[in-house]
């Protein structure tokens, strides 16, 4: 009776020695097989209206977005743009999305441009300036490193608009 307990014991050992010793195999082959990606960098956001760049643009004028994108490495995948509104003491949001496939080797540059005309000017409405729209900004998403790019948030760069 007891030789069987023992054996029985032993068996149970070397099953949780087996198992331990394929998670860990498993484990490591994941630490080798995931590679991290460096994103690209946002070389330079800056705003045209009529072809010449702007700080300020006026209600109901085309408005070009410009983002000038480099790979350090390969990049295959998408390029989120958003133009956002620059909501004062409140929330952002989107107003205009574009999202870019691109195939880019280290080193190589992709201009990206976006055409949209500011349905609001700033600097009105809210109360006690809550909810006012300050301007817009870009932010560029990296969807296949998962990361983000948002203009700095100063005026100039990011866009004025006056009636």
């Amino acid at each position: 009776m007891r030789r069987r307990q023992t054996s029985k014991g032993q068996i149970l050992i070397l099953t949780l020695i087996v198992l331990l010793g394929l998670v860990l195999v498993f484990a490591l082959l994941s630490m080798v097989t995931v590679r991290v990606r460096a994103a690209p960098i946002v070389r330079e956001a800056f705003w045209l209206v009529n072809g010449e760049r702007v700080s300020t643009a006026r209600l109901g004028e085309k408005v070009e977005a410009h983002v000038v994108v480099k790979a350090t490495e390969e990049y295959v995948g998408s390029i989120v743009v958003k133009i956002r509104k620059d909501i004062a003491r409140g929330f952002d949001s989107d107003f205009h999305v574009a999202t870019i496939p691109v195939n880019l080797r280290g080193g190589e540059e992709e201009e990206i441009e976006l055409t949209f005309t500011p349905d609001e000017a700033g600097g009105g409405g809210g109360f006690l300036g809550f909810g006012a729209l300050r301007g817009y900004f870009i932010e560029v998403e990296f969807r296949v490193t998962r990361t983000t790019w948002v203009m700095e948030n100063s005026y100039p760069p990011r866009l004025r608009v006056v009636d």
